[in-house]
């Protein structure tokens, strides 16, 4: 990247202002409902056609992901346990100093499991 040059994280992504899709890109959530759309309307009128490609697409993927799948769960497992045994993490402070929290243990486990 040249001296000057903005850095890709600065692009420029248009939002609606009103409407459905407020604060939303529209072109973005309009060609992926297309793609979707599309794939609905395939399967619907060729399910055989859809069932043969998308399965050889699903085995591929497979193949060559599945090794990187694991590797990388592993990893995140090994994560996750040195997180949880090293004493220091449970003294993390989210929000301000000698703030108080605003929701209990139990309100945050109860929200992870709700539906709104």
């Amino acid at each position: 990247m040249n001296v000057g040059e903005t850095p890709f994280t600065e692009l420029e992504v248009r939002h609606a202002d009103s409407g459905f899709y407020e604060g939303h890109s529209l072109e973005i959530a309009l060609l992926s409902k297309s793609i979707m759309v599309g794939l609905v309307i395939w399967a619907l009128i060729w399910p055989a056609n859809a069932n043969g490609v998308l399965g050889s697409l699903n085995s591929q993927v497979l193949e060559v992901f599945n090794s990187f799948y694991i590797v990388i769960v592993g990893f995140f497992f090994f994560f996750l346990l040195v997180v949880a045994v090293l004493p220091s993490t449970c003294k993390r402070v989210m929000g301000r100093n000698g703030e108080a929290r605003e929701f209990s243990n139990f309100s945050w486990f109860s929200m992870m499991f709700a539906r709104v």
